[in-house]
């Protein structure tokens, strides 16, 4: 399997209080157009927008003025957005985090360090085998960061746990993924990361 390297889409701005990480874009193949969550089936920018108030107006197909539109939600509610992995290998062309492979992660400190006024990441999907939140926990022990468990912590839907780096206590929590594939619907998406966000 070859590997793929993720596109640079990451937009840094300021304050971003909230760092959403999902696991990898899905195959190029399948973007409708150049940013996070490219496939328009995927429900996260309506979530986005439901929350934020901006509505998404621009076609697709109007690439700059599509993606500006995603970045004015981002800005109007301090979200950052990435993904955990850098470099991974993908079992035919498939958009399933159990058939992804991380290579490599993205350098998630950096992010961090820069942004003082961060206070908390989002990991979204949790059900499937090398989801974003198991990845990231490999993230943080691949770094050694020190970390904060619940004795009774389990991988699943508003779980928490806290990370720290530089003295600076972050708390990390796993949300639900906005993937048209799961059971959830897009009214119960809108109630819980209205939590968060």
């Amino acid at each position: 399997m070859a590997i793929e390297t993720h596109p640079n889409w990451f937009y840094d701005f300021s304050p971003m209080r909230t760092l959403i990480l999902g696991s990898f874009p899905p195959h190029q193949s399948k973007h409708s157009f150049p940013f996070y969550y490219p496939n328009k089936q995927n429900r996260f920018w309506k979530v986005m927008s439901a929350i934020s108030g901006i509505e998404l107006l621009n076609n697709l197909s109007d690439i700059d003025n599509a993606i500006e539109e995603r970045k004015s939600i981002m800005r109007k509610l301090n979200l950052g957005i990435h993904d955990v992995a850098l470099k991974i290998r993908r079992k035919n062309n498939s958009s399933l985090d159990s058939n992804i492979e991380i290579v490599e992660f993205q350098d998630i400190i950096s992010i961090v360090n820069n942004h003082p006024e961060l206070e908390q990441i989002l990991l979204l999907g949790f059900s499937a085998k090398n989801n974003a939140a198991q990845n990231f926990i490999k993230y943080i022990e691949k770094q050694k960061l020190l970390s904060k468990f619940p004795i009774d912590f389990k991988i699943t839907s508003e779980s928490s746990f806290f990370i720290y780096i530089q003295n600076r206590e972050i708390k990390c929590v796993i949300l639900n993924s906005t993937s048209s594939a799961s059971r959830i619907t897009l009214n119960e998406l809108l109630i819980q990361f209205s939590k968060y966000i």
